[in-house]
C-alpha cells in the first residue's frame, strides 16, 4: 500500500537545462538589443534635422533678446525671468519717453540735461547696457543643446558675443558721453552769488516763460590768453529777449566807452559817483574806460561781497547796466580761444562777409586777419597782417571766425565795425545752430566748452533756457548802435537808453530779413534797411535789423 498508490510518494523528473544553452540565449538577447538600439541611416538624418532645428531656435531666440531685453527668454524654461527683464525694459524706456514728451519734445529733452537728469541717464545707460548683455547671455546659456558638438556650441558662443557687442558698444559710447556732458556742465554752470537773486527766472511746465516777459544776457568775449596780462573785454554784447516772441536785441557796448555809471547798489558807486573816469595817478591806458572795469572790480574786491567769486564781472555786469539802462539778469562768459574751438567743434559757420564801411584797405581785399597799430607813428605794423578773408557767403573755420569777429585795423571806426562784425557772427551761430549736428559733435562741444565758457544759469533751468532757444530761432534780431567815435569817451547815458528802450518797444516784424547765402560784393557793404528799421548808425536810427548789415 505504501510507495505507489495513487501516485503518492513518486518523484516528478524536471529535465535539467543546459548551462551553455542559457549562455547563447543571453548572448543572443543582447545582440538583438544592441541591433535595435543602433539607429538606421534614415533616423540620423532625423537626427541632424533635430539638431539644426534647435540651432536656429537658439540663434533666433538670442537674436531676439538683442531687440529687448530678455525676449528671447519667453520661449525658454526661463520665461519668468525673461518676463522680468522685458518688464523692466519697457518701463524704462515708457518713463524717459515720459519725461522727454512732457512739455514739449525740445523742453523734455533738455530736462535730461539737468544735475538729476544727467544722472538719471548715467544710471540708465549703464544699467539699460548691462541688463541687455545679460539678457543675451542668459538665452545663449540656455538655448545651448548639451550634446551639441563642440564646434556648434563656439559657433552659438561667437555669436551671442556679437550681439553683445551690439548692444556693449552704443551703450558704453552713450555712458561715456554723458560723463563728459556731466562734468562739462558742472565747470560751466556757476549759480554765481547771492546778490544775483533777483536775477528774471523761469518757472516749469511748458510755458515757464509766461511771467517773465523779457530777459537780458551779457556775452562777454575775454581777451584772456597766454599772451595777455590782464583780462579785458574783448566783444561787450547784451542779448535782451522778449520770451514770448523770440525777438532779440542786441546792444553792443564799446571797449573805449567813458564814464560808465554803476548803479548805487554796486560797490564802486561809492568810488566813481559820477561815472568811471580815469583818477590822478592812474598808469592803465583802459582807465576811465570800459575796458578797464574788470581789472578795476578785481583791484576793488574786498568791497564786494565775500561770496563774489568774480568781482571784475561783477562790476563789468554792472557797468553795462548803467550804459544800456537794462538789468544785466545773467553773464556768458568765453575767452577768444575757447571761441576758435568751438566754431571748429561745431563743423565751422557759414557768414557772408562784407568789406568793413570806411576801410582804407581795397574793398575787394575783405577783411584782414592779424594787423597790430604802432601807438608812435599810429600806422599799421608792417608784415602784422597775415591773411585776409575775401568777401563773400562762405563757411569759416574757427581761425577765421575769429579774426571775422575781432579785426579792427585799416579804419577810423575799427571798433564800430567789429562790433558789427561781432553781431553778425553771434546772429549766424544762432540761426544755424543744428541739433543733429550738434549731437554728432558732442563730445568735442562739451570739451571746449568746460574749458573756455562760463554761464552764471542755474543748470536745472537748462529745460527752459532750451524752450527760449528754440523760440528766438523764429523772432527777430535787431541791433542797437550806441556807439559815437566822437563823443564814447564821455557819452549822453539819457539818449543811449531812450534808443535801447525804443529798439525793446519795436513789434514783431514777420517779414524781418535773414541771412542770405548770397555772395557780398565790395558795393553791398553798406546795407540798406528794411520796412520798419533803419541804418544801423547810431546818428540815424535807433535800431535796425542785424541782418540787413549782414
Amino acid at each position: 500500500m505504501t510507495g505507489n498508490v495513487g501516485g503518492v510518494g513518486r518523484r516528478r523528473h524536471v529535465p535539467e537545462h543546459d548551462p551553455d544553452e542559457t549562455i547563447i540565449a543571453t548572448r543572443q538577447e543582447l545582440v538583438r538589443r544592441q541591433a535595435a538600439a543602433r539607429p538606421s541611416v534614415g533616423s540620423r538624418a532625423d537626427l541632424r534635422t533635430a539638431r539644426a532645428r534647435d540651432v536656429r531656435r537658439a540663434l533666433g531666440l538670442t537674436a531676439l533678446s538683442l531687440l529687448l531685453p530678455g525676449l528671447g527668454l519667453l520661449w525658454t524654461k526661463r520665461k519668468m525671468i525673461g518676463f522680468v527683464m522685458v518688464g523692466v525694459a519697457l518701463i524704462g524706456a515708457i518713463c524717459l519717453g515720459i519725461i522727454v514728451t512732457s512739455g514739449g519734445l525740445i523742453h523734455g529733452t533738455a530736462q535730461l540735461l539737468t544735475r538729476k537728469g544727467l544722472v538719471l541717464l548715467l544710471v540708465c545707460t549703464i544699467g539699460g547696457g548691462l541688463l541687455w548683455v545679460a539678457g543675451i547671455v542668459l538665452t545663449a546659456m540656455t538655448t545651448t543643446g548639451r550634446r551639441w558638438p563642440d564646434q556648434t556650441r563656439w559657433l552659438h558662443g561667437i555669436f551671442a558675443a556679437v550681439m553683445c557687442l551690439v548692444v556693449a558698444a552704443p551703450a558704453a559710447y552713450a555712458a561715456h558721453d554723458v560723463w563728459i556732458t556731466r562734468n562739462a556742465f558742472n565747470n560751466i554752470f556757476h549759480n554765481r552769488y547771492t546778490t544775483n537773486a533777483d536775477a528774471a527766472t523761469p518757472g516749469s511746465g511748458s510755458n515757464p516763460w509766461k511771467d517773465t516777459p523779457r530777459v537780458n544776457i551779457l556775452l562777454f568775449g575775454s581777451d584772456a590768453g597766454a599772451d595777455r596780462i590782464n583780462q579785458r573785454p574783448d566783444s561787450l554784447i547784451v542779448a535782451s529777449v522778449d520770451t514770448k516772441t523770440g525777438d532779440t536785441v542786441l546792444v553792443s557796448v564799446p571797449r573805449n566807452m567813458g564814464h560808465a555809471p554803476f548803479p548805487a547798489s554796486d560797490p564802486l558807486h561809492k568810488l566813481y559817483p559820477g561815472g568811471y573816469t580815469k583818477l590822478p595817478g592812474d598808469t592803465d591806458n583802459a582807465a576811465g574806460l570800459m575796458e578797464g572795469v574788470w581789472l578795476l572790480g578785481n583791484e576793488h574786491k574786498d568791497l564786494f561781497p565775500k561770496d563774489d567769486p568774480n568781482p571784475g564781472l561783477t562790476a563789468t555786469k554792472d557797468a553795462v547796466s548803467g550804459i544800456t539802462g537794462l538789468k544785466i539778469d545773467y553773464t556768458a562768459t568765453i575767452d577768444m580761444a575757447g571761441f576758435e574751438q568751438l566754431v571748429n567743434a561745431m563743423g565751422g559757420v557759414y557768414v557772408n562777409v562784407k568789406a568793413d564801411p570806411g576801410s582804407t584797405f581795397d574793398p575787394k581785399k575783405g577783411i584782414p586777419i592779424g594787423g597790430s597799430i604802432n601807438t608812435v607813428t599810429n600806422q599799421i605794423n608792417p608784415g602784422s597782417i597775415t591773411g585776409w578773408i575775401k568777401p563773400g557767403y562762405q563757411k569759416l573755420n574757427g581761425h577765421d571766425a575769429l579774426w571775422y569777429s575781432r579785426s579792427r585795423v585799416g579804419s577810423v571806426t575799427g571798433d564800430d565795425n567789429r562790433m558789427r562784425r561781432q553781431r553778425c557772427m553771434l546772429n549766424d551761430l544762432i540761426s544755424q545752430v543744428n541739433p543733429f549736428q550738434m549731437v554728432q559733435k558732442f563730445p568735442s562741444i562739451m570739451q571746449v566748452a568746460a574749458k573756455n565758457i562760463r554761464i552764471d544759469i542755474k543748470q536745472d533751468d537748462l529745460p527752459a533756457w532750451a524752450t527760449l532757444a528754440n523760440t528766438m530761432k523764429n523772432g527777430n534780431m535787431r541791433t542797437v548802435d550806441i556807439s559815437d567815435p566822437k563823443s564814447n569817451w564821455d557819452p549822453d547815458y539819457a539818449k543811449i537808453h531812450a534808443r535801447v528802450q525804443k529798439a525793446l518797444a519795436a513789434g514783431h516784424n514777420k517779414k524781418a530779413p535773414t541771412p542770405k547765402k548770397s555772395s557780398a560784393t565790395p558795393s553791398s557793404s553798406s546795407s540798406t534797411p528794411s520796412s520798419g528799421s533803419s541804418s544801423s548808425s547810431s546818428t540815424q536810427a535807433a535800431y535796425s535789423s542785424t541782418a540787413d548789415s549782414c
